[in-house]
């Protein structure tokens, strides 16, 4: 930043000197008061319960709507389900049309039926989460909305700490790792950076150390824009 800057002072004062009296151009005004604005909506009303049924038995997890009908969670949450119940924070059942899981990534990709969209359940301002643009720094402050044990919704909060491969667990890219505490039941849930965006998706513990592991925003994002990298998830 400070090489940037000077370079760019130099150039303005050569400007002068070459103008003679000609003054340069006055900024133009710009509004910045919502730049830094936190998206207003709590990340509890958009974090779902997920019950999958599979031929090993009932398994439960986490799981959070990106839109109206798109509920983004793990690859192990939904794999080889018969049957998926998605359940709203306040009790409202979801029907699920069809679940698509991550080739590449520890993320599955959930539709829900129309009729059961957010929308027809809680109106046109039915909430959803927003991605950040960017993955978290180590240092910065997270929380993690989820279902552990499949029970009552729950926040816990923590640092990023670093980023680890995880070659063993099916994830190619890099991983968080976070102090954030988490238990069985969280897997799916959403990471939440302080302005309210979505930076991951909490996934497992490592087990050497406890701290909890979140796939990062960019790997979702590639998954959200190549159709290639997954596949629809098959029963028993």
């Amino acid at each position: 930043m400070g090489r940037r800057l000077a370079v760019a002072v130099v150039a303005l004062v050569v400007l002068g000197v070459a103008t003679g009296c000609v003054a340069p151009p006055s900024d133009p005004e710009v509004d910045t008061s919502a730049i830094d604005a936190p998206v207003e909506v709590d990340p509890g009303l958009y974090t779902v319960r997920i019950r999958s049924q599979t031929c090993e038995g009932l398994g439960v997890g986490s799981g959070f709507l990106i839109d109206s009908t798109t509920i983004v969670t793990n690859r192990h949450v939904v794999e080889g389900a018969e049957t998926l119940e998605v359940e709203t924070s306040e009790g409202v059942d979801l029907t699920v049309e069809v679940a698509n899981q991550g080739l590449l990534a520890d993320l599955a990709v959930v539709r829900l039926d129309a009729s059961s969209s957010m929308e027809e359940v809680m109106g046109e301002d039915a909430p959803h989460a927003t991605l950040a643009p960017v993955n978290p720094e180590p240092g910065d402050d997270i929380r993690a909305f989820g279902y552990p044990e499949g029970g009552v919704l729950t926040v816990t909060e923590g640092e990023v700490e670093d980023y680890v491969a995880d070659p063993q667990l099916g994830n190619l890219s890099k991983v968080i790792r976070s102090e954030v505490e988490i238990h069985p039941g969280n897997s799916g849930g959403p990471a939440i950076n302080e302005r309210n965006e979505v930076v991951g998706v909490v996934y497992a513990i490592e087990v050497a150390t406890e701290k909890s592991l979140i796939v990062p925003v960019d790997t979702l994002q590639r998954l959200l824009e190549n159709d290639e990298g997954v596949e629809t998830v098959q029963g028993c």
